[in-house]
This record gives structure tokens, sequence and C-alpha cells, in this order.
């Protein structure tokens, strides 16, 4: 739990364009964050088909901004970011007119100081009541790390933290919305949801026996789920869809494997798992975004055909067929992108900026082995490997045949240039401010290092990190090429 790999892409979002149906009142979301590092900020909707869609906020030069959207086409909670500056769980519906503000130099500051008004903001009240809880503790214990008793505690600390400001919240109707009471039940899933994630996600960590782990879920399971973990109505609940559903899946396939440990290895078992744990809408869901998972991983137009077979029982089991339309556009946009990045093919060619603002293109380094490494300042594994990969420049500087360079992405200029204060890299560093590098080298995780050959085509766009010694030998190899 320690390790993370930062996912840049969780999904293809595509954009959408409804007719702006006089049925369908318009979400308007306005106000003034100052201090942003950044001046475009995306926001993201869920359809009526649980596609995603997204729009985009313009902030001018004093933080102020306007959006009037149709996209929206029913109540859910959504996020506005970019990198650094973030708004989580905003509740959201056709017809609200929100006014939020806030300082947003940082990540911290506007998780504090935001405040949300407008018609709307009855029920947001709920979420800028609990930050401000969350803001003036102490950081205590991560709850990953705790022992079963300590974990037990603190679930049910949150529960009651979250119910008392659900209480106070949703007590009564002051704007009289037509979508409050759905947004209470919303909620109250969430909540309950993430509080069986921490229970499941501690029983996968920990050795429990079959009875145990049956016992632990039986005990402590909240009121929303004593009927089962597949519901309908449900699905609006963005933490049951996120982090319960698969959650409760591989717990099921964890008491499985207890009483049978070569299960996982027999033919259609992690088909048959789902099917069995899940039902209804909530079945086509995470079907839905293991067949994404998927053919996002491929690293090779022939590891995404192979996907491509594999997966036809998964798409044939969906009860939903307006999911296909949606896998259908995941995987031609991978195509495409696999295509420009076939290894012994030409490396997709960039312009970036230095940190000391001089333009370089990849061409630059023909006649040299280029080895690549993309981070970011917020990527807690990319910083940890950054002193290997000193330890590797170090050693092959004077080797004018090898060119190193780290390239951020996903990342704001005033972090990422503190990022190079506190590491100090001696090597080439630029900076991917428009995402060229991360779609066109399907950087859907970093950190992420890739090898170019002399002549500028791609050695692997997967390669091993710099403290692995086959990241050595590979670029020996190329060296030694003619």
């Amino acid at each position: 739990m320690k390790k993370f790999i930062y996912s840049l892409l969780l999904f293809f979002f595509c954009v959408s364009v409804f007719a702006h149906d006089a049925k369908n009142e318009p979400l308007i979301i306005q106000g003034k964050l100052t201090g942003s590092p950044e001046k475009l900020l995306k926001i993201f909707f869920y359809d009526e088909n649980d596609k995603i869609n997204m729009d985009t906020i313009h902030l001018k030069e004093d933080g102020s901004f306007y959006l009037k959207t149709y996209k929206i086409k029913r109540p859910q909670r959504t996020s506005i970011q970019n990198n650094r500056t973030q708004i989580n769980q905003i509740y959201v519906a056709p017809g609200y007119n929100l006014t939020i503000t806030g300082d947003a130099r940082d990540y911290k500051t506007l998780f504090q100081s935001k405040k949300i008004m407008g018609k709307g903001a009855g029920v947001n009240a709920y979420r800028t009541k609990l930050d401000s809880a969350y803001a003036s503790r102490q950081r205590g214990q991560d709850w990953y790390e705790m022992k079963l008793d300590d974990l037990l505690k603190y679930i049910a600390r949150e529960r009651k933290l979250q119910d008392s400001i659900h209480q106070i919240v949703f007590a009564k109707n002051s704007e009289q919305d037509k979508y409050f009471e759905t947004f209470g039940r919303m909620i109250k899933v969430d909540t309950e949801s993430i509080a069986m994630y921490n229970l499941m996600e501690h029983i996968a960590m920990n050795k429990y026996d079959h009875q145990k782990m049956i016992a632990l879920v039986q005990e402590n399971i909240p009121e929303a789920f004593k009927n089962g973990f597949s519901n309908d109505n449900y699905m609006n609940a963005e933490d049951y869809k996120t982090w319960l559903i698969g959650n409760y899946v591989a717990y099921t396939r964890q008491l499985d494997k207890v009483l049978d440990s070569t299960i996982a290895k027999q033919d259609g078992y992690n088909l048959k798992s789902i099917k069995s744990a899940l039902s209804g809408k909530a079945r086509d869901y995470y079907l839905s975004r293991v067949v994404i998972s998927s053919i996002n991983g491929s690293k090779s137009i022939d590891a995404l055909n192979g996907a491509n077979k594999r997966l036809i029982p998964y798409i044939e089991a969906f009860s939903n067929k307006n999911y296909s339309a949606e896998l259908a556009e995941v995987y031609a946009e991978k195509e495409k992108q696999l295509m420009q990045v076939q290894i012994g093919k030409p490396a997709p060619d960039f312009t970036l900026l230095s940190a000391d603002g001089k333009t370089y293109r990849l061409t630059d380094f023909r006649g040299k082995v280029v080895y690549i490494d993309l981070w970011a300042s917020w990527c807690a594994p990319c910083r940890e490997a950054m002193p290997d990969y000193k330890k590797l420049h170090e050693k092959y500087k004077s080797n004018e045949s090898l060119a190193f360079l780290g390239i951020a992405v996903s990342d704001g200029e005033r972090e990422w240039r503190q990022a190079l204060k506190e590491e100090n890299p001696s090597w080439l560093q630029l900076r991917d401010a428009d995402g060229v590098i991360s779609r066109s080298y399907v950087a859907n995780a970093i950190p992420k290092y890739i090898v170019i050959d002399k002549n500028g085509n791609i050695v692997s766009f997967d390669a091993p990190g710099p403290g692995d010694n086959e990241a050595e030998k590979i670029l020996l190899q190329e060296l030694n090429k003619g």
C-alpha cells in the first residue's frame, strides 16, 4: 500500500454534444479561484449510460470563471481539477447554480478555504463541513497500516463524524431542492461504501481464514448492504461504484482461494467470479471497467489484439449493450496511440521547453541513444527513483553517444520547478505542458522510462527503471550497435 503507481489517465474521456433541450436545465458553475497555477480546469460528468463527458473551465487572470453546460443529465458527484488545482466531491445537478470561491495557490490552501454558495449549496454543505473537520485534525496513522481493533475503531469514528454532519445538513430541505433527498441517500451509500472498503482492504492485506473473513464482514456490514452488494439504486453513488464494487469482487475471490488455491488458474474463473458476485447494473459497470482497464493496459498492437480476443466473453456478458459503443471508442483510441509507438518504428517527435527556457526536439538527439524518464513533482515513486537515475547518469554522463532526458508530465510549472530545486538533477529537464508526450508515448502511468536508439526508433516504451540492472544492459546494447 505504500508504493503507488500514479495513473495519468483513468479513462479516455469522450466528449459528447447534447442538444439544448428545453426540458434539460443547464448547470451553472461560476466563481473565483485566486492564485491558481492552472488557467484551464477540467470537470467531468456521467451521462445516462455512465459514459464520462468532459467540460472545461477557463480561469481569467483574476481567477474568475463561468461555465454553463447542458452535459449533465442527472444528479451526481464530480470534481474540478488540473494538477495542483483540485476541488473534489462537488454535488451537481441540472438547474444548480453554484458559486465557488477559494485561494487556489496550492491544494491544501484551496481545500481549507473553498466556499460553495448559490442554488445547490445546501447539499454541498455536507462536503465543506466534512472537509473543515478533516482540516482541523492532526495527521495520524494511515488506516491501511492499522491492526484490526484500531481499524474498527477508526471506521466507527469516521462513521460517527459523517453521520453527525449528514444529520445536520439533511435535516431540512431549506432550498426546496428537488434533488435534496437523492443526494442525502447517495452520500449515505458512499459513506457506508468507504467503511466496507476499508475493512475489505484490511482483509485482503492479512491472512485470515475463511471463517474469520466471513465473520468480519457479517459483523460489520453497514445497513446499505445487508441485502447484498448489488443494487441498481446505488449506481449514482460514486464511492460505491469506484471503490466498493471491485473490492467486493476481490473479497469473494479471496474467499475462494482460501478454500482452493488453484481456482484462479481455472479457465474462465475471473469472469465467472464477477457473474457470481455481482448482478444488474453493478455487474455491467464493473465488467466495463475491467474491459477498459485491459485495453488501456496493452503495451503493443499484438497485446491489444490478444486482449480483444480474451475480452469477448466479458463483452457478451453485458446486459446493457450501450457500453459497447464506449468500449469501441476506447479500443480505437488505444490502437491509434500504439500505432505511433511500435518497437523499431520512429519515436513520435516532440518540441518542448527546458527548465532554462530553451527549445528541444527529439530530432536534436539523432545519433545518440536516449533514455527518457517521464515523471511529475507529485509522483512519489518518480521522486524515489531519482537517486538511481543520478547514479546512472553520473556513470555515463561523459559518453557523448548517450542522452538522458527528464520530462515532467501532467505537472504544474511552479511545482515542477520547485521539485527541480529539491532534486537538483544534472541532466536535461523538459516539461510536457500540453500533454503531447502523455498521449503519444502512452504514458498511462508514471514513472515510465523510454529508450530510443541512435536512429530515433523506439527500443522500449516501457523500459526498466534506473535501479534495475536490465536498464543499463539495454543502454549498453544500443550503444554498441553501429
